[in-house]
């Protein structure tokens, strides 16, 4: 059964238009630190599964084992705070993760 986190973190990023995706990866990007980046592997990668499955998450992101993965999923969420945000602001975030 999918951990419950993961899985509303794989329903948050689902929920984003394609715009909001776009902006979120160019937030994420400019900081560029190697924590970053694997970041936004991780994004991609949960944007393309259909359904949340670890086993095939981790098939994806090669030279992320297990253990990072669970430590880049609160990281991922520290870092999606601001940029949530600045939708927001903008008007262009929707109601559907509020």
């Amino acid at each position: 059964m999918a951990n419950r986190f993961s899985d509303t973190l794989f329903q948050l990023i689902h929920s984003l238009e394609k715009a909001e995706k776009r902006h979120f990866k160019l937030y994420i990007k400019r900081s560029s630190t190697k924590e970053d980046l694997k970041i936004v592997q991780l994004f991609d990668a949960l944007d393309k599964l259909n359904d949340y499955d670890e086993k095939a998450l981790l098939k994806k992101l090669p030279g992320i084992e297990k253990p990072q993965l669970s430590n880049l999923r609160p990281t991922f969420i520290k870092r999606s705070w601001p940029v949530l945000r600045l939708l927001k602001e903008r008007g262009q975030y929707r109601s559907a993760v509020e």
